[in-house]
C-alpha cells in the first residue's frame, strides 16, 4: 500500500507587528518574523501594562496629591526601587488600618500618614518617603501642624528647583507621568509588578454600572444618583444588586479594626527596625509586660500615652516613654491578684520596688506633665508601695476610642 500523501502546507506572507516587515512562514499562527521582535513585542505590551496600572492606582494617584501639596516634584528625588516599595508599604498599611475606608463610612476615627519632617517647613520640604513618614490617629496629626522635633528627611528650601515646581492647581494625571519620569519608568516597573499595584476598583465598578443601569428601570433609576460620589464598597454592592447576588449589609465583620494603640505600636516597630533601633528596648519592654499579665490587663494607652508615643516616632529620643512604661509597670504590679504577673515580670521590676522612693524609676517630668490630668489619674499608682498589694488597680487607662 502506498503512503498516504499530505497535501503541503500553504506558504503565508504575515506582517510582522514589531519591525513590520513581511516575511515567509508555512505556520498558520506565526505572528513574529523571530524569537527577538516576539520579545519584543511582549516586554513593550508588559511595558504599557505596568504604566497603565500605575497611573490609574490609588497610590501613585496619593504620590501626585502629596506632591501636590508640597509644591514640587523633588519629594521623590533620587528615589530607589526599595524605597518606593517602602512607601507602598507605608501606604497600603495605612488602608489596611482604616478598614479599607470603613472607618469613614461609619464615622469612626480614622488614622493618616503623618510627616516628620513637616511638608511645607519654614527651611526646608519634607520627603514623601517611609523614612519620613509615620502612620498616627488623625487627631493627632491635624493637632501637630508644622512642627518638627528632629530626624526625618527633607530637602532645604535652598535646594529647590522651579523645572520641577507644581501649581496648586496642577493636573494629577500630569503630575503622575513625571512622577514616573523622574523615579524612572524601571524601578516604576519593578514596583507595580511586586506590589501587585492594580488600577483604581472604584472606576472599574463605576464603568460597569454605567453601561449596566437602566434609568427606565426604577430600582436602577435610584442608583443613578449616587454611583458618581460612592465609595468602591458601595459600588460593588450596588453591582451585585443589579446582578441579583446576596448583597452583604456590613463588611466589619471580615475585617479586623485598628485601634489607636495598635497602630502606635505597629508603627514603632516598623521605625524602629528599619530607622531608628534606639527606640527599640522601649517597645520591648511594653511587649513583655503585655506577654506577663493576663488578658485582663489590656494593654491601651491613654490619651496621655498616645501623644508621648507620637512625640517620640516623630523624632523626640526614647527617654519619652520610659515614665509611660513605668507607669503601666506599675499598674500591673498593683493588682497582682487581678493581672497575675509572671514571676520573670516581678523579678524584673524588683530592683525598682526595693530602691529608695527617691530612686524609683517615675520621673519627675511625668508628674509634672500630669499635673493637669490629676482627676483622671490616681497619684498612688506612679509609686510601686512595699506594702500589701492592692486588689483593685489604681492607674486609670482611659481609651481614646
Amino acid at each position: 500500500m502506498k503512503p498516504a500523501t499530505t497535501k503541503a502546507a500553504a506558504k503565508r506572507q504575515p506582517t510582522c507587528p514589531e519591525c513590520k516587515k513581511r516575511f515567509r512562514t508555512m505556520s498558520r499562527t506565526k505572528k513574529f518574523c523571530s524569537a527577538l521582535c516576539s520579545q519584543s513585542f511582549r516586554n513593550e505590551a508588559r511595558r504599557v501594562k505596568y504604566l497603565f496600572n500605575a497611573t490609574n492606582s490609588p497610590f501613585f494617584q496619593e504620590l501626585a496629591r502629596q506632591a501636590v501639596r508640597a509644591r514640587t516634584l523633588l519629594i521623590y528625588k533620587d528615589f530607589s526601587q526599595d524605597q518606593l516599595e517602602a512607601l507602598y508599604d507605608v501606604y497600603a498599611a495605612c488602608q489596611k488600618m482604616n478598614g479599607y475606608g470603613l472607618r469613614k463610612e461609619y464615622g469612626e476615627a480614622q488614622f493618616e500618614i503623618s510627616h516628620i519632617a513637616p511638608v511645607r517647613g519654614k527651611a526646608s520640604i519634607g520627603l514623601f518617603r517611609a523614612d519620613n513618614l509615620v502612620i498616627v490617629p488623625m487627631a493627632l496629626n491635624r493637632a501637630h501642624g508644622t512642627k518638627h522635633f528632629a530626624g526625618g528627611a527633607s530637602l532645604p528650601i535652598t535646594d529647590l528647583s522651579s523645572r520641577f515646581a507644581l501649581e496648586k492647581e496642577a493636573n494629577h494625571a500630569d503630575v503622575i507621568q513625571r512622577i514616573i519620569e523622574l523615579i524612572g519608568e524601571k524601578a516604576v516597573m519593578a514596583v507595580v509588578k511586586s506590589k501587585k499595584i492594580q488600577p483604581s476598583k472604584r472606576q472599574a465598578l463605576y464603568s460597569w454600572l454605567v453601561d449596566n443601569l437602566d434609568d427606565a428601570n426604577p430600582d436602577h433609576a435610584k442608583h443613578l444618583t449616587t454611583i458618581e460620589t460612592a465609595s468602591a464598597r458601595v459600588l460593588a454592592g450596588i453591582m451585585q444588586e443589579v446582578q441579583g447576588k446576596e448583597v452583604v449589609s456590613d463588611f466589619r465583620v471580615f475585617l479586623s479594626f485598628h485601634d489607636d494603640t495598635s497602630v502606635l505600636m505597629s508603627e514603632w516597630e516598623r521605625v524602629g527596625n528599619a530607622y531608628r533601633p534606639e527606640i527599640l528596648p522601649a517597645l520591648e519592654r511594653l511587649q513583655f509586660l503585655d506577654a506577663n499579665t493576663n488578658t485582663r490587663f489590656r494593654l491601651r494607652f491613654d490619651s496621655i500615652d498616645t501623644q508621648l508615643v507620637f512625640d517620640m516616632l516623630h523624632g523626640k529620643p526614647a527617654c519619652t516613654v520610659d515614665s509611660m512604661i513605668d507607669a503601666l509597670y506599675a499598674r500591673a504590679l498593683a493588682s497582682p491578684v487581678m493581672y497575675q504577673p509572671t514571676d520573670a515580670l516581678q523579678q524584673t521590676m524588683q530592683p525598682v520596688m526595693q530602691a529608695p522612693a527617691a530612686r524609683r524609676s517615675v520621673t519627675l517630668s511625668f508628674l509634672e506633665e500630669l499635673d493637669s490630668q490629676m482627676e483622671s489619674v490616681a497619684p498612688i499608682a506612679l509609686v510601686v508601695a512595699n506594702s500589701v498589694p492592692v486588689e483593685e488597680p489604681h492607674f486609670i487607662i482611659r481609651s481614646s476610642l
